[in-house]
């Protein structure tokens, strides 16, 4: 006969049992996710240095491996396959480590074949590595485009001007010849004059020239006209020229030439003569005399030589520089012994260097007056005076000699 303790015992095996099956079929605790995987991700991309490239021709096919992944690619090597169309001068290259989101770069000299035909043609690559600590070593393959086009080549020709001397202020025309000394044909070319740091600005239309179609061999202008600024300096500015344009396969080119923009300025003298007051005939006199520079440049190293029908010192006298609103007085003398009273030229010959020192004469002329020796005219009242100095002095010289000759005579004792 089963009693009540025993079915108590009985009912509480049945629920440790029902408690250790259910905590068997579901864990009282989860355990933590496992963390992501590291993995490496690698690619490659190319550039030709130059952009186009032609048969038989030289450049760079530049690579850039990125590391797109989580984990370092370790002991990477990279293997630049055989092409038919393209020689390379190296393909195995130790590009060692590169990290997570990081890229590295290797540039491959490359011989385009000269009987290569023009297109696309297609570089492949192989890449080994180990991923993170791995000994393992994976190898992938990929490939980079190479472009085949002949090379298009823009220079300059020839330049001209409107003007011989371009001084600040000027309005000048000007045209840039250029000419396609490539291997093709080129088409929608464009022509930019300058940058915002050049002295000058556009007069009309703009610094930007459409010159169009341009076959290879041929030559085209573009014309501009510009103002130069009122503050420009005079010196010779170098001044970009860029040229845009589309090669026959479609690639688009931008080259920048350089021009040189020369400022000369002028010096412009004024010459006067500021005072003859002292030329007296039969003298020696002197004169003044002024010279400013009312030009636009600068009169370095300027000599003055003077020549005239009379004796002139010194026949040669040194300015120095002289710049623009500079002024300079020159005092000179002039031998005036046998020269009648009339007007006399003096001849001055004026010798400089300008900004680009290059030698510069000028001539000026100015007359001075030779004046003739003026007489003395003297009062009756100053010959009675005089008179009377001289009578009183020769009295008193008369009386002191009697009184000494007395006084010698005059026995000693």
């Amino acid at each position: 006969m089963t009693t009540t303790k025993d079915a108590k015992a009985a009912a509480s095996v049945l629920i440790v049992a029902a408690i250790a099956s259910t905590a068997l079929a579901y864990p009282l605790f989860c355990a933590a996710p496992a963390s992501a995987a590291m993995y490496v991700s690698l690619s490659v991309t190319g550039q030709a240095v130059p952009s186009s490239i032609g048969p038989g021709e030289n450049g760079n096919l530049v690579l850039t491996i990125t590391n797109a992944g989580t984990e370092y690619a370790r002991n990477v090597k990279l293997f630049v396959k055989p092409n038919s169309q393209a020689v390379f001068g190296q393909q195995n290259y130790d590009l060692q480590t590169i990290a997570p989101s990081t890229t590295t770069q290797v540039s491959v000299p490359i011989t385009i074949s000269t009987s290569a035909t023009e297109g696309a043609t297609t570089v492949f690559l192989s890449l080994s590595y180990n991923e993170g600590g791995s000994v393992g070593t994976v190898t992938t393959e990929t490939s980079v485009p190479l472009a085949i086009s002949k090379r298009s080549l823009v220079q300059i020709e020839t330049v001209t001007w409107s003007k011989e001397t371009i001084e600040p202020g000027d309005t000048v025309d000007m045209s840039v010849q250029l000419k396609n000394v490539g291997a093709s044909d080129i088409s929608y070319m464009t022509v930019t004059l300058g940058d915002s740091s050049q002295p000058f600005v556009a007069a009309s239309g703009d610094t930007e020239a459409y010159v169009g179609s341009l076959p290879k061999g041929s030559a085209s202008s573009a014309g501009f006209s510009i103002v130069v600024n009122r503050d420009a300096k005079t010196v010779a500015y170098r001044v970009p020229v860029v040229v845009a344009y589309y090669d026959d396969s479609g690639s688009s080119h931008s080259d920048t030439k350089y021009i040189g923009l020369r400022v000369s300025g002028a010096p412009e003298f004024v010459v006067a003569l500021e005072d003859d007051s002292s030329a007296m005939a039969g003298l020696t006199g002197e004169l003044t005399i002024s010279i400013a520079n009312r030009g636009t440049a600068t009169a370095n190293l300027m000599t003055l030589e003077f020549e005239s029908d009379t004796a002139v010192a010194p026949a040669e006298y040194y300015v120095g520089n002289m710049d623009p609103d500079d002024f300079q007085t020159v005092k000179v003398s002039v031998d005036l012994a046998g020269v009648a009273p009339g007007a006399r030229d003096l001849a001055i010959t004026m010798l400089y260097k300008d900004p680009y020192n290059q030698d510069v004469t000028g001539h000026s002329t100015v007359q001075f007056y030779v004046r003739p020796l003026q007489a003395v005219s003297v009062s009756p009242t100053t010959v009675i005076v005089i008179l009377a100095i001289t009578a009183a002095t020769l009295y008193w010289k008369r009386a002191w000699l009697v009184g000494f000759l007395q006084r010698m005579r005059r026995p000693k004792g």
